[in-house]
C-alpha cells in the first residue's frame, strides 16, 4: 500500500504540478519561465534511478540525469538577457564535480566505485562537449534568421 501511495503522489507531482505552474505563469504573463514545471519530471526519474540495485549503474544513470537536469536549467535561462552562455557554464561546473569525486574516492579503497565514477566522468565529458557544441551551433544559427536553407 505504501508503494502505491508513493507512486500516486509522485505521478500527481509529475503530471499535475507542471500544468498548475504553466497556468499560473501564463495567467500572470510570465512567459519566460512558463515551462519551469517540467523540472518535476526529474523527480520521478530520480526515484527510479534510486531503485536500481547495481551501484555502478546507479552512479552512471544518476550522472546522466544530472547532466540532463543541468542542460534543462541552462535552457530555461536562455530567455533572460545576457545569459546566452549559461548552459556551457553550467556544463563546465558539472564537469568540475567528477574529478573531485575521482580524487575523493581513491582507487585503492573501492575499485568498482572508482571505475563507475571514471566511466560516468567519461560519459558526461563526451555529452558535455556535444551539448556545448550544439549550444554554440544553435547560437550561431539564431543570428542568421533570413539565411536558412
Amino acid at each position: 500500500m505504501k508503494k502505491i501511495i508513493l507512486h500516486f503522489i509522485l505521478i500527481c507531482i509529475v503530471v499535475i504540478l507542471p500544468v498548475i505552474i504553466f497556468e499560473y505563469m501564463s495567467n500572470h504573463e510570465y512567459h519566460d519561465f512558463a515551462f519551469i514545471g517540467g523540472i518535476t519530471y526529474f523527480i520521478y526519474a530520480l526515484y527510479w534511478i534510486l531503485k536500481i540495485k547495481n551501484h555502478t549503474a546507479k552512479i552512471i544513470f544518476g550522472s546522466i540525469l544530472q547532466f540532463l537536469f543541468i542542460m534543462v536549467v541552462g535552457l530555461f535561462f536562455i530567455e533572460v538577457e545576457n545569459f546566452e552562455f549559461t548552459s556551457p557554464v553550467l556544463l563546465a561546473i558539472n564537469l568540475m564535480i567528477y574529478p573531485y569525486l575521482l580524487i575523493k574516492n581513491p582507487r585503492s579503497k573501492d575499485k568498482k566505485k572508482w571505475k563507475a565514477f571514471l566511466l560516468s566522468f567519461i560519459i558526461i565529458f563526451i555529452l558535455s562537449l556535444l551539448g556545448s557544441l550544439f549550444w554554440f551551433y544553435v547560437l550561431a544559427m539564431s543570428g542568421m534568421q533570413n539565411m536558412r536553407y
